[in-house]
């Protein structure tokens, strides 16, 4: 399965997505953006944006914006830190 066909039926309302925004903004996490109109997937850390109908996504090339409307869903990418020794 790829990730359009995983992802299929699964969209957000605009509510969510800021919320979603607002979280990975405060704790710095990256974030994966699915678009609506095409499929495009846009990775990279979330970043606040003076346009309040705009996303902005600070990617591997450079910031990106993306109008609120044409995002289907937003997955944030949580690390965790594990301290202390662990078994193999």
């Amino acid at each position: 399965m790829d990730n359009k066909e995983i992802r299929q039926g699964v969209s957000m309302n605009d509510k969510e997505v800021r919320r979603e925004l607002r979280a990975a903004v405060l704790k710095g996490e990256q974030m994966v953006v699915f678009l609506s109109h095409n499929g495009e997937r846009i990775k990279g850390v979330a970043d606040l944006s003076n346009d309040p109908e705009r996303i902005k996504i600070n990617t591997e090339e450079g910031p990106v914006w993306v109008p609120i409307s044409e995002v289907e869903s937003v997955s944030r990418v949580i690390r965790l830190r594990i301290e202390g020794k662990t078994e193999d």
